[in-house]
């Protein structure tokens, strides 16, 4: 009996000692694509689906934005394109099937998974042809996020032809995209920051719109922001300080619109107005601070030259543009700029601004005006209390000060 108990401890401590789990070490590698079928840059295809095959088994139990649909775009689309899953090979074509002599591009986007939820980091894209050649034409850019001043990665970016033939593509990680193979022709260009990746052009979602020729000139920007058709009025004001007055409209504004301060009126309850000297849109409040560092940074380096102290470092140049960084080369629209005061507001005080003309980012141009009532002026700094004279509790006596003897003066004795 003794021997089995040892004996079964032993299989115990065994069973429970460290080590690679059954099966061997756990597989974090993503799936790999090892080839696609038909060809890139086939001609005459007649196949009826294009073929992804894998180097393991992929998962297909994904919903939502994880559904394998939402991972292939179908270019040019005649909707939701149909997707079957076989274990290690996915199969796509369009939801009616392939038109004849028509150039399709089959793009596989990042984020597919196996069964261990390992994701793939990149995509790929294959073009082919049902008939016997393949246009050359595509058009290429960048999307923003116009607000943010920002590329959008992901963008949902179309290509519509006047007959209403949509071609597809997505943005990368740095927003630049590729639309085509295209035949010659007009397109709307559409962009959509997608943020439900339902691939629709949402009444809340950015977006933008612009019309181009193929073959292209230059690169094409797609600015995506907020739009719809209203005019923007002022929402609220608030005070920087007693010459700067914040202005929130609930609209964004067209950026390209100028500011003048003969547009604008600012008077109190008895009607008596404050002159405005200037606005500053976002965009000149940085450029003005941006002037304003260096200006005493430059007065800086030379006091200490005229001291003969030494120079500080120059201010670290601009990051080189890698993409990332890009920025658009229009300004982006905004909802709040600066209006200056020739003199100052008085606190606790109920005024009125107007604006006569302003231009929403919808095209909309209309006047506004707005009442508000400047904050209460800060209270006094307290005095702080002389801490070196030592105060009697309360209830006690007063000290007494004890007389003052003179010195005595000792007789004088004579030599």
């Amino acid at each position: 009996m003794r021997r089995r108990l040892i004996a079964a401890s032993i299989l115990v401590a065994a069973c429970a000692s460290a080590g690679p789990p059954p099966g061997g070490p756990e597989d974090r590698v993503p799936p790999r694509l090892l080839r696609v079928t038909p060809d890139t840059n086939a001609v005459n295809v007649r196949d009826r689906n294009a073929a992804f095959f894998f180097d393991e088994q992929i998962n297909d139990r994904g919903t939502g934005e994880a559904d394998l649909t939402n991972f292939f775009l179908v270019s040019p689309s005649d909707g939701t394109p149909r997707v079957s899953w076989h274990r290690s090979r996915i199969e796509v074509r369009p939801r009616h099937g392939f038109r004849g002599n028509t150039a399709y591009t089959i793009t596989l986007l990042p984020g597919l998974t196996d069964l261990r939820n390992n994701r793939m980091k990149e995509g790929a894209a294959v073009t082919f042809s049902t008939g016997p050649t393949i246009p050359t034409l595509r058009i290429k850019g960048h999307a923003f996020d116009w607000v943010a001043e920002r590329v959008s990665p992901e963008a949902f970016v179309e290509a519509i032809t006047p007959d209403s033939i949509v071609y597809l593509a997505q943005a990368d990680s740095l927003g630049a995209f590729t639309v085509g193979p295209l035949p010659p022709g007009t397109y709307l260009m559409r962009g959509t920051i997608d943020q439900n990746h339902n691939r629709q052009q949402d009444r809340t979602e950015p977006w933008d719109t612009v019309r181009v020729a193929a073959p292209q000139t230059g690169q094409l920007e797609l600015l995506m922001a907020p739009r719809d058709t209203l005019a923007a009025r002022i929402q609220g004001v608030s005070v920087t300080d007693s010459v700067t007055l914040a202005v929130t409209f609930d609209r964004l504004l067209d950026p390209a619109q100028q500011f003048p301060s003969s547009n604008w009126r600012l008077a109190g309850i008895d009607s008596v107005g404050i002159p405005i000297t200037a606005t500053r849109t976002p965009h000149e409040e940085k450029d003005r601070q941006a002037t304003l560092q260096r200006q005493a940074a430059d007065s800086a380096r030379r006091a200490d030259s005229l001291a003969r102290r030494p120079l500080p470092p120059l201010p670290t140049p601009p990051a080189a543009d890698t993409g990332a960084n890009r920025a658009p080369t229009r300004p982006g629209p905004f909802t709040t700029l600066n209006v200056i005061l020739a003199k100052p507001v008085t606190p606790s005080t109920t005024y009125r601004l107007s604006v006569t003309t302003v231009r929403a980012l919808s095209g909309r141009v209309t006047g506004s005006e707005r009442q508000f009532t400047t904050p209460k002026p800060p209270p006094p700094p307290k005095v702080r209390a002389d801490t070196s004279v030592v105060r009697p509790p309360p209830g006690a006596p007063a000290p007494t000060t004890p007389p003052v003897t003179p010195p005595t003066t000792p007789p004088n004795r004579g030599p």
